[in-house]
């Protein structure tokens, strides 16, 4: 049985360090858009329905990114992917800043959809495959920090930088650091062990697939929910109308800090218990209650729910995207089965970008927590029934 509170060797913390660091810096470049979709729709003199459609393709590329890169990331070096992830995503974004058509938007925002799918499976990989087995559990619940504080990073500068008509320094600021970060990725040349290849196999995909039916169920409930709430919170703020305009970037971000504390509970949950899959159900579940209790308030208090919601919701999240895949990977399968699971997640988030902004128009917002509610109460269930999945691993 493998123990989650084994400690890391210094250099395999530094390289969890770098990892984390890096995967953050993607971010930049990916929920920068969320904060500035309000102007956009004014800029292009479109609905909020419309401007959405710019996360819908985002995610649905993002997803056939996740799928692709994460089977090539079983064959060829991690280091290259990633790289090559990041200096495309940089081009499109500084590019992207000069646009004022929905249509050549949305074709960015695509290539930059499949660009940022070179960034987490490569990585899953290289911890697959760099760490120790006894470290596996604990190393799963630090990853998640990396994109929430990456989040929380992008939407407190993105919403200093870009208010009023200067929303193209939302695109401009992340694609110069990106660049930067490109080039100092080539430099620290962190990589995982040579694959030895058999080659793509159609039938190998398919049985594991097969296999975490389940938690790709799972991660597409979660998915539809959190990334929606990525790309809808700023906007729900600006809704409110309890903020000033300026403010609420860092207001979405503050949010996003609070979440940082559903990712230490998971940790702890897990370092605590050694079990990954009750933490999930408990998180699960409390992020869903949460969700269910904001329809029935629209005051300020509904800035203390949704932060709390969303804290337990990004702490289940990291364990769905992170610890899973290094659970119920085969050896030198862990790229592939991290795509995947993320191809579903983001797949549904792409769903939301579209469906989240028509059902705020129809409905309003307590409709949508509404959803959200029953689709994280419905994942807890999924993954209690599945608890078992978890002893056989450590079989």
């Amino acid at each position: 049985m493998t123990d989650s509170r084994a400690r890391l060797s210094r250099h395999q913390t530094l390289l969890v360090g770098a990892l984390c660091a890096t995967y953050g810096l993607f971010y930049l470049g990916r929920v920068n858009i969320s904060v500035v979709l309000p102007l956009l729709a004014v800029e292009l003199n479109v609905g909020r329905a419309e401007v959405g459609i710019l996360g819908t393709v985002f995610f649905w590329t993002y997803a056939l990114g996740n799928f692709l890169w994460g089977e090539v990331g079983n064959h060829v070096r991690p280091f290259r992917v990633i790289g090559l992830g990041l200096l495309v995503s940089a081009i499109v974004n500084l590019v992207f800043g000069f646009q004022a058509s929905l249509a050549a938007m949305l074709a960015l925002w695509g290539v930059n959809g499949l660009a940022q799918a070179g960034g987490w499976s490569p990585i899953v990989r290289i911890l697959a495959e760099r760490v120790d087995p006894a470290h596996v559990k604990g190393v799963s619940t630090i990853m998640p920090f990396s994109y929430v504080i990456g989040t929380v990073v992008t939407w407190a500068l993105i919403g200093a930088v870009a208010t009023g008509d200067n929303w193209r320094a939302a695109f401009w600021l992340p694609g110069a650091v990106l660049l930067l970060a490109t080039a100092l990725w080539w430099k620290a040349g962190i990589d995982a062990p040579k694959a030895r290849s058999s080659g793509v196999r159609l039938s190998v995909i398919i049985d594991e697939a097969r296999g975490a039916i389940f938690a790709l169920l799972v991660a597409a409930l979660a998915g539809f929910v959190r990334n929606g709430s990525i790309i809808w919170l700023p906007s729900y703020i600006l809704d409110s109308g309890w903020f000033p305009d300026g403010l609420v970037g860092a207001v979405a971000a503050l949010t996003q800090v609070i979440a940082l504390a559903g990712i230490f509970l998971a940790r702890r949950g897990v370092m605590r218990s050694n079990q990954v899959f009750l933490t999930a159900v408990l998180m699960f579940s409390a992020a869903g209650l949460g969700f269910l209790l904001l329809t029935l308030t629209t005051d300020l208090l509904s800035i203390a729910l949704i932060s709390l919601a969303l804290m337990m919701l990004n702490g289940a999240f990291g364990l769905v995207t992170s610890s899973l895949p290094l659970l119920l990977a085969s050896p030198g399968r862990a790229s592939s089965i991290a795509g995947t699971l993320n191809m579903m997640a983001t797949f549904a988030g792409g769903l939301a970008g579209f469906s989240i902004g028509g059902l705020v128009e129809l409905s309003g917002w307590g409709a949508v927590f509404g959803l959200w509610g029953a689709c994280l109460l419905l994942a807890a269930w999924v993954i209690w029934r599945q608890r078992a999945e978890e002893t056989r691993w450590e079989e």
